[in-house]
């Protein structure tokens, strides 16, 4: 991949974010989610929280969008929401379960 694409830069907050979980397994375990690439060869855990964001992510939604949602079901201020998911959607990309729309 070319240097400067768009797979290069940090995700923003009106970037529009897609699961992208066609081989990915996953199953739900007291509430956390549990998610295996038969393909990458790899395994996958995700917190309450982060399970939260993975169904949220079911349709295609913003960083933003996804910030509005969780600080109204959580106590959590917007900035810091920000900041987390922001933190959590790279490394969900850098892994290759979610991408841009725009990718």
């Amino acid at each position: 991949m070319a240097a400067g694409s768009s797979n290069n830069r940090h995700v923003r907050g009106a970037d529009i974010l897609v699961r992208n979980d066609q081989e990915l397994l996953t199953t739900v375990l007291d509430g956390e989610l549990i998610g295996m690439s038969v393909e990458q060869g790899a395994c996958y855990g995700l917190n309450g929280i982060g399970t939260r964001i993975w169904d949220l992510l079911a349709e295609p939604r913003s960083v933003d969008e996804l910030v509005e949602l969780l600080t109204s079901e959580y106590d959590v201020e917007a900035a810091e929401c920000l900041d987390q998911v922001l933190g959590f959607v790279d490394e969900l990309r850098a892994e290759g379960l979610v991408r841009l729309s725009a990718d």
